[in-house]
């Protein structure tokens, strides 16, 4: 009877990753059947990414000053450059790639006379922003308003000076170092905080993803419905080449690592956010995958805000999308042009829910496109961050892989399932 009733307890065991999947797709359900009404619950789903968002900043901060100060001096200059290199090289070509599918597809050709494309108006102003602007907004004067304003880059660029400090400090007194400690206490603390806020992820989930299928309605999504293939079909084969290459280069089989990588996947998917999708993703690099972490806890936090392959193609996708709508088309040259604006986007963009309207007011005044077009893209916010922030966060796990299988850093035998370390 003891036995009987411990496989039963076993059977309905609750799964995280199950509840999110089904909280998603009732989601979409109900945003189908309810329409417009199911608006009024959006508020929920609010609340539940606020309350992620509202330790998303210290905690990354914390993350990479934990890596960088426990780092020596050769670690860090090696497996930080390795990183970054293979983060701009890929977002680079993600973008290209987004590109070139765009133009073959031309899923925007004939929408030019359409009513959907001849009524689209918006109050938004345009925000340009050129190359040394960008660069330069890597960099902050002041840390607290970057913290407060949750612009991750320049917080980054702080918390790998803070971390480097540690590092050296660390190194000069050659005991331990209270800050470092400090650091690594708050950091636990952040974690066990998003980890209580995730229990209740899926009711969070199903309030947005309702609310937002509600809002858009089929008289957006069936004209542009080919815009909407191509930036999946892409981003699909983008990340099956990325198996490929993990898999010649790192030996690890695509059926393995594959349902490894499913339960950050979903959460990227269901939430749009790789922020929130952070924990989880270093959680399963670790314990699952047998990322070492050393590498795990630097290139994962790093790669966030800077590995924005998802983004990247994206961007570029919908830059040649609307240019074909507005019967713009971009020829030649332009269209390097467009890779690199795009590529360059990327790196600042949002990493939390709403990122699509703030990336396209930098984008269409970037290239000379009508405003207009945000009126029509900008209510495909959940579709669209749902496959991008897939391959944003999948492309940092693949980039991680190819730093710790340059470092000698994977643990065979946990990614085999031979050894199992501690959460």
């Amino acid at each position: 009877m003891t036995e009987s009733t411990s496989t039963t307890t076993k059977r309905v065991r609750y799964n995280p990753t199950v509840a999110i999947v089904v909280a998603m797709v009732a989601g979409v359900a109900a945003g189908f059947i309810g329409g417009s009404r199911m608006t009024e619950i959006q508020f929920v789903g609010d609340i539940f990414f606020r309350l992620i968002q509202m330790c998303m900043v210290p905690f990354v901060m914390c993350q990479i000053i934990e890596a960088v100060g426990s780092l020596t001096g050769k670690q860090l200059g090696s497996i930080g450059t390795k990183a970054v290199v293979i983060f701009l090289v890929s977002s680079l070509l993600a973008s290209a790639f987004g590109i070139f599918c765009t133009v073959l597809a031309q899923p925007g050709a004939g929408l030019a006379s359409t009513d959907l494309v001849m009524s689209a108006t918006t109050d938004l102003e345009g925000t340009t922003t050129s190359v040394q602007d960008t660069i330069v907004g890597f960099f902050s004067s002041n840390i607290f308003a970057s913290m407060a304003g949750g612009s991750m880059v320049p917080c980054l660029v702080f918390s790998i000076f803070f971390g480097i400090g540690v590092s050296v400090y660390r190194t000069k007194i050659d005991e331990d170092c209270v800050a470092y400690k400090a650091v690594c206490e708050v950091n636990e603390i952040l974690l066990t905080i998003i980890r209580i806020v995730m229990n209740v992820a899926p009711i969070g989930i199903f309030a947005y993803v309702s609310a937002s299928i509600g809002a858009l309605g089929l008289d957006i999504l069936i004209p542009i419905g080919k815009y909407i293939l191509v930036l999946f079909f892409a981003t699909l084969i983008f990340t099956l080449v990325w198996f490929v290459v993990v898999q010649v280069y790192c030996k690890l089989p695509i059926t393995k690592l594959a349902p490894k990588m499913f339960r950050m996947t979903v959460l990227a998917a269901s939430t749009i956010s790789s922020a929130v999708t952070l924990p989880t993703e270093m959680d399963d690099a670790r314990n699952k995958i047998g990322i070492s972490d050393e590498v795990a806890s630097l290139v994962l936090p790093l790669g966030m805000p800077l590995n924005s392959n998802g983004s990247a193609l994206h961007m570029a996708c919908t830059a040649v999308f609307v240019s074909q709508m507005f019967n713009m088309p971009f020829e030649g040259s332009m269209l390097v042009y467009v890779c690199v604006i795009a590529w360059l986007l990327s790196l600042a963009n949002a990493v939390a829910p709403g990122a699509t309207l703030i990336s396209l007011t930098m984008l269409m005044p970037a290239l000379g496109l009508p405003l207009e077009a945000v009126a029509i893209l900008g209510g495909l916010e959940y579709i669209v961050a749902a496959i991008r922030t897939t391959l944003n966060v999948n492309s940092d796990v693949f980039s991680a892989l190819l730093v710790a299988k340059s470092e000698n850093a994977i643990d065979y035998d946990v990614f085999n399932g031979t050894k199992r370390l501690d959460a």
